[in-house]
């Protein structure tokens, strides 16, 4: 879906931005912080990643203000206090914005090995990742909430842009860390057919595959970044609840 919204951004000029909520669905194991199916808000917007950092702290804003107006008494009976919420809204209140960090300034806060991990088992050629562990150690250094950024570029897909200077090495990508772990997936794509053709083959990915990607940049060349939000993540920050009972609250709900 988020190549269609790259695709839908061309349809008319100056389009500021497209979105969908809609339930994914995907082939992985579920665990205690993922489902393999989950409802999710995924949008895309002309600009780069700093442009789709403040749209989705706005979103995510405007949401938690809207959920304390609207259902503070279920909030508090469930998650014990609304104190959370109200910190989140004044780190983003006015024109501040949430704390940036990233990956290679994030690995030497790290207390223990099992904070981190490999990207793919036994290869280190894809870099490292940060476990649940370790997002939760960078969260409580940054108060609850904080944004991981700049990836070992093999360890994320290939469609994120090249961060300048970094050799292809890093990608112009940004995890939101708030309550389980990762709630929001953002970054910010290659703008033309070139670039596009490197990232491939730097990920070894067939080109065929993905001609009609390069197409759409040679069509129409635009600078694009994009986010997703797992909508059960979010409410089981806000509720204070792992996704194990979220899942058991929604069926007694049913």
């Amino acid at each position: 879906m988020q190549f269609v919204l790259e695709y839908f951004l061309r349809f008319q000029d100056n389009l500021p931005g497209t979105y969908y909520i809609a339930p994914s669905f995907r082939g992985e194991d579920p665990d205690a912080t993922h489902l393999n199916q989950f409802y999710h808000v995924e949008c895309e917007l002309l600009g780069d990643m700093d442009r789709a950092i403040s749209i989705a702290e706005g979103y995510v804003a405007h949401l938690t203000k809207s959920m304390l107006k609207n259902h503070s008494e279920i909030i508090l009976n469930t998650a014990g206090t609304v104190a959370h919420a109200t910190a989140l809204l004044s780190k983003l209140g006015g024109k501040n914005t949430l704390p940036r960090v990233t990956l290679d300034q994030a690995i030497p806060m790290m207390p223990s090995a099992d904070c981190l991990e490999w990207v793919q088992d036994g290869q280190p050629l894809f870099g490292r990742k940060l476990t649940r562990k370790g997002e939760h150690v960078l969260m409580e250094k940054y108060g609850g909430a904080v944004w991981l950024t700049e990836m070992d570029h093999l360890g994320v897909p290939f469609y994120q842009a090249y961060v300048e200077g970094s050799g292809r090495s890093k990608a112009k990508a940004a995890d939101l860390l708030l309550g389980l772990g990762e709630t929001i997936g953002l970054g910010e794509r290659h703008s033309m057919p070139e670039m596009v053709q490197e990232a491939l083959r730097h990920h070894a990915v067939p080109e065929q595959s993905y001609k009609w990607y390069i197409n759409m940049r040679q069509v129409k060349p635009l600078l694009t970044s994009g986010w997703g939000m797992g909508t059960e993540r979010y409410l089981c920050w806000l509720f204070r609840t792992l996704i194990s009972l979220w899942i058991f609250y929604s069926c007694l709900s049913v």
